[in-house]
């Protein structure tokens, strides 16, 4: 599972049109109410996606090496802030390694010493295949170093790089990005080798009580809210803000999802449900959970998108017998 703040910060540094950031997130089945979920979870196959169709999109291969440079700090929320706070480079490392739940539990994360001139720091993937997964991997990459030489307000260059994936035709901007001739694909893991001393340099943003303070809070905080993002839950998710004004029909839930109205009950069938069942299911869920004071019973029908206070009663009455 990844934050869908990943999916947010991809689509908004990509350099897309309006239009093509919504196709795009179509394509990758976010709908807008998802991305703006804030710290929600939602499956790591929808960075991986999203990846594939952005490269596919722009025609640009090196496209998540650029994004990753755009990577300093503010985006991912509490996890940033360990980090930047840290007394130095190498205590902020170990502190994004700790913490890494907090934004996805889909990388495995190590810093160890190689030597007492160079450690490194392994990056693994633990689910995904293909070429989404090799440019998340060089978007990571790329992230450390961006944020490694924004706290520290120096060019910290890494000794070498390694990637997992074969060599492309072209790697002049890997090069150019990272600061290193020593480059090395096909290698048997992802790694940054990083200088000793450059771990020791202090970050600029240090902040001991602000760290200490968001230390004790990572500690408490309950684990990031998974969304469900089957499209039933999605419409559920809809209706729940849309309800309340009267009739929603399907075309609107439909647009407010970035899809059509015969994809959207297309999809609704393929789980087994259907657009009246859903619509039915969160009126329910509307009426059982409102105040008894709030509306006289021929409101509460209005609310709720009934004709009549008769029609309502007949709807509650088949939600208790389950008919």
């Amino acid at each position: 599972m990844d934050n869908v703040s990943f999916s947010k910060f991809i689509l908004d540094n990509a350099g897309l049109t309006e239009a093509a950031r919504q196709r795009l997130a179509r394509a990758a089945e976010l709908p807008q109410w998802l991305l703006d979920e804030g710290d929600a979870m939602v499956p790591s196959t929808v960075q991986l996606q999203l990846w594939e169709l952005i490269e596919h999109r722009l025609d640009n291969p090196d496209i998540a090496l650029h994004i990753g440079l755009l990577n300093t700090l503010g985006r991912f929320g509490l996890h940033d802030y360990l980090f930047s706070t840290a007394p130095t480079l190498g205590e902020g490392l170990a502190l994004a390694e700790q913490h890494a739940d907090l934004i996805t539990t889909n990388i495995g994360f190590a810093v160890s010493g190689e030597s007492e001139d160079e450690a490194n720091a392994d990056f693994r993937l633990l689910s995904g295949q293909g070429r989404g997964r090799q440019l998340a991997t060089q978007f990571s990459l790329a992230a450390v170093v961006a944020r490694a030489r924004f706290a520290t307000g120096r060019e910290v260059c890494p000794v070498r790089i390694r990637f997992r994936q074969r060599a492309p035709r072209r790697h002049r901007h890997f090069t150019d990005i990272f600061g290193t001739r020593c480059i090395d694909f096909g290698a048997p893991t992802d790694q940054i080798t990083f200088r000793t001393a450059d771990l020791a340099l202090p970050l600029r943003t240090a902040d001991p009580a602000l760290a200490e303070v968001l230390r004790r809070c990572a500690l408490t905080l309950p684990p990031p809210r998974r969304l469900d993002s089957t499209w039933s839950s999605q419409v559920q998710h809809a209706l729940t803000a849309m309800l309340g004004d009267g009739p929603v029909p399907i075309d609107r839930v439909a647009r407010h999802l970035l899809t059509s109205r015969r994809s959207l009950q297309r999809r609704l069938a393929g789980e087994g449900t259907t657009w009246t069942r859903e619509l039915d299911r969160a009126r329910s869920t509307l009426v059982e959970h409102r105040s008894p004071a709030d509306d006289t019973q021929e409101a509460l029908a209005r609310r709720v998108g009934y004709s009549d206070a008769g029609t309502l009663r007949r709807a509650q009455r088949r939600w208790d017998t389950g008919a």
